[in-house]
């Protein structure tokens, strides 16, 4: 479960078609996946389509910052640094797979963060490039999960190409394919992509932990197509970390 969490799938933003307005009352209230659960679950699919940003937006993270309690005191007394990294999926309901942060080729050198605890990392530019600007279709939906090493540099290769796999072969990017091949918004369909979504991060956790490294925490946010996109760093603070996104 995500410790830091902003919006949900139920925000994603949908529009009425025609035939919505002939056969649904309130038709133009019917704005996101959640109005539209609570008005019917069955609703054909040409009903509605989802909503496409006006402009290109893109996500980079700026900053993370390990909170002071992170580290026990005999490493704090000892200025003991860690070795913190991050992965990154970000998604939207265009039909495009998910991208990925970090590639799976990427050296293990440019991926571990040697830091302490109290300590706070910045990244030149827009920040670390998560979800390249583009018109988001519904919404993004956006995953980071923050790990510290338990071997370094050792096996770590391995460990970011088993990740890259997992979720190259997930049940979500199959789901996000085939929504990209329909017209319409299916709600049997966003459904399958919510449950799809949560056992994907937990496959994730799940190679992770099994190379004995400790999870720091995990971020889960929504932004609705439909809304504003405003420009620069929000501050996401967890329970061990915080974050920085920058959105441009």
């Amino acid at each position: 479960m995500a410790i830091i969490t902003s919006g949900s799938l139920a925000d994603f933003s949908i529009t009425p078609t025609d035939g919505a307005y002939k056969s649904m009352a309130a038709a133009d209230e019917i704005d996101s996946f959640g109005v539209l659960a609570e008005v019917t679950r069955d609703a054909p699919a040409d009903l509605f389509k989802f909503d496409v940003s006006a402009e290109s937006r893109g996500l980079g993270l700026a900053s993370l910052r390990l909170e002071k309690g992170f580290q026990n005191f005999l490493a704090r007394l000892f200025n003991k640094t860690s070795d913190i990294y991050f992965l990154a999926w970000c998604w939207d309901m265009s039909g495009a797979p998910a991208t990925v942060y970090p590639d799976a080729a990427a050296a293990p050198t440019s991926v571990l963060i040697p830091m302490e605890a109290g300590q706070v990392r910045q990244f030149m530019g827009a920040g670390v490039l998560l979800f390249p600007a583009r018109p988001v279709t519904a919404g993004l939906a956006v995953r980071i999960q923050i790990w510290e090493s338990a071997q370094g540099t050792r096996d770590f290769g391995k460990t970011l190409s088993a990740v890259a796999d997992v979720i190259q072969k997930s049940k979500l990017n199959s789901l996000l394919t085939m929504i990209g091949m329909v017209t319409g918004v299916a709600t049997a369909t966003v459904a399958l992509v919510e449950q799809a979504a949560l056992e994907l991060g937990k496959a994730v956790g799940d190679v992770l932990q099994a190379s004995s490294d400790d999870y720091v925490d995990f971020y889960e946010g929504y932004f609705p197509a439909a809304e504003a996109w405003n420009h620069g760093d929000v501050a996401y603070p967890g329970r061990a970390s915080e974050i920085n996104l920058n959105r441009f």
